[in-house]
């Protein structure tokens, strides 16, 4: 079985913030239908308890989804 790698998405912009108890939260956008990008996309998070564990997180997922890296265009004061 070979397993085809579609096209590249290119970046993944991303924001991350602190919100309350301790919490952060990564805002990147979400598509509708991958296959044919438009305007439809829509907001989509992930939650953690570190600013380390939520990149991680998204970085490690946005590889999967087809995008070369994560571009973070706000990370938290901390």
């Amino acid at each position: 079985m070979v397993l085809e790698r579609t096209a590249s998405r290119g970046d993944l912009h991303a924001r991350l913030l602190k919100v309350e108890g301790g919490l952060y939260r990564a805002e990147y956008s979400g598509e509708i239908n991958p296959a044919h990008r438009d305007e439809r996309d829509i907001p989509d998070y992930h939650v953690g308890t570190s600013v380390n564990d939520v990149k991680v997180w998204v970085e490690q997922m946005a590889p999967g989804l087809g995008y070369d890296r994560v571009i973070w265009d706000a990370l938290p004061n901390d």
